[in-house]
């Protein structure tokens, strides 16, 4: 039965009535809360890397369809144009429910509260509705098909071209845009600690060890469930030491007790908690060590010359072996606060890690202290953002100013490099920063970044320390240890 003008003329009017609406809704939603928009955008898979661009010119497009369709005489173009942007929406939603690594939250508006699936079904139908209209219209149908049938090719390859493109950049050349996934870490258990003293010492896989600053020759153990609890007290067969800064490292079946301020390290197994003397000259002092293998141990020191930093290792066989690494660290502006970070070794890559402080680097190297690659956080701090001052009196080195801190903690686990980050990315909330810490994931294996996780504060008190064990982050906040799941899906090495 064919419809008569007048009827056909209806349909088109509601039609067109019904998308001046949803784009007028739609861009006014966006543009109340357009941060939060733009917060959105930045952690879609397939738009994130062009969030400033679209999400200016989505809010321009929608309401220039909405013109168009008011318009009698433009109207045949507005449904067109209609029809185009939702099959752009549909096509999107397919492809990240269906290719995408990671599921992001929804672009809110009048469609916050549906489902991606919802989602779907709502673009879809308004896509027929498009379309519906565009061919009620037309003086010649077949004409108009072939139009359609363009319009939906030419959309579909736009977003796929967005989203194979966008993947490259977020990994290649992140412009600063974090990434956060729901369920990427989900908290399972805590712990008491009693004290605000204590730091991650190892594991030995059945176990996780704290040292304590205040109380350095005592250790507790909790397994990995954060349920048993037992207490060690090391006994050195030297005491006589003027100790201030002692660290207990756990390397099953061993465990070490370093100073490098007096210098010593010794030496002892967790059978008994007795420790021998392993080393101690006053040639070796060193700021940082992380234990390689039994007899061997990284560590940074500063040069008796320049006294810039520079790592190196420790090799106890027959007699102690040192070797220096210079190639490392490159100096920026003075080689001391500017080469400040933080060192770890991975065990089962047995990879040396450094990462900066005060700017967006990280060192990645063999367990001889040789260079395997050097990598960036996604943050733009390419050089220390610092002053040194000189006091000629003493001869020493201060910072004359509160510096830039870009990487404060570091944990790494299986080529995965964690890294709570002190500086806010592009289209974030801040609030969220006054809420919790940022933890930036990377491989270090390939050289990106994976995705980011929130580590949320204890009654005001912020992330301290955290230790990264297989697929799970543990995180010192106040007196207490936290234990998080990380997904292995959204977490692979």
């Amino acid at each position: 039965m064919k419809l008569t003008a007048r009827f056909r003329e209806i349909i088109k009017s509601i039609i067109s009535y019904l998308f001046i609406l949803l784009f007028v809704y739609a861009a006014s939603s966006k543009l109340i809360e357009f941060q939060n928009f733009q917060a959105q955008l930045g952690q879609s898979p397939l738009l994130s890397a062009y969030t400033g661009f679209i999400s200016h010119s989505v809010l321009i497009v929608e309401l220039v369809i909405a013109l168009l369709l008011a318009i009698p005489r433009t109207r045949s173009i507005g449904l067109l144009s209609s029809f185009a942007l939702m099959i752009m929406f549909t096509v999107y939603i397919l492809v990240i429910l269906n290719y995408s690594s990671f599921v992001p939250c929804s672009c809110g508006g009048i469609l916050e509260k549906m489902s991606w699936k919802e989602h779907l079904i709502f673009n879809s139908a308004f896509t027929l509705l498009a379309a519906i209209a565009s061919l009620l219209i037309a003086t010649d149908r077949t004409h108009t098909l072939i139009k359609l049938s363009i319009i939906a090719i030419t959309a579909s390859a736009i977003i796929g071209t967005l989203y194979l493109y966008s993947e490259d950049t977020m990994h290649r050349v992140n412009p600063f845009i974090r990434r956060f996934i729901q369920g990427a870490a989900s908290k399972t258990a805590e712990a008491e600690l009693n004290n605000n003293s204590r730091y991650f010492a190892g594991t030995d896989g059945s176990n996780i060890y704290f040292g304590d600053s205040e109380a350095p020759l005592y250790v507790i153990a909790y397994d990995t469930t954060l349920k048993t609890k037992r207490q060690y007290k090391i006994q050195l067969d030297r005491e006589n030491f003027p100790f201030t800064s002692v660290q207990v490292r756990i390397a099953p079946p061993y465990f070490y007790l370093m100073d490098g301020t007096v210098p010593v390290i010794y030496k002892g197994n967790k059978s008994d908690w007795k420790a021998k003397l392993l080393m101690y000259d006053n040639n070796y002092y060193f700021s940082q060590a992380e234990i390689i293998a039994a007899d061997k141990i990284a560590f940074r020191a500063q040069q008796q010359k320049t006294l810039y930093n520079i790592l190196g290792t420790f090799t106890f066989k027959h007699t102690l072996q040192v070797q220096y690494a210079p190639q490392l660290l490159q100096k920026q502006i003075d080689g001391f606060f500017d080469t400040d970070g933080m060192m770890r070794f991975d065990n089962r890559s047995q990879k040396l890690i450094y990462t900066y402080y005060y700017r967006n680097q990280y060192i990645v190297a063999d367990n001889n202290g040789n260079l395997i690659h050097r990598g960036n956080t996604i943050d733009t701090t390419t050089k220390a953002k610092l002053k040194v001052a000189h006091i000629k009196e003493t001869g020493q080195r201060k910072i004359a100013s509160l510096p830039t801190t870009v990487n404060q903690l570091t944990a790494v686990s299986n080529n995965l490099l964690f890294v709570n980050s002190m500086l806010i990315g592009r289209y974030e909330p801040k609030e969220m920063w006054k809420q919790a810490a940022i933890i930036d994931v990377y491989n270090i294996k390939k050289n990106t970044y994976l995705s980011s996780i929130y580590i949320y504060d204890i009654n005001k008190t912020k992330l301290k320390e955290m230790f990264v064990v297989d697929n799970n982050l543990y995180a010192i906040i106040g007196h207490r240890v936290h234990k998080y799941q990380l997904s292995k899906k959204h977490f692979k090495n």
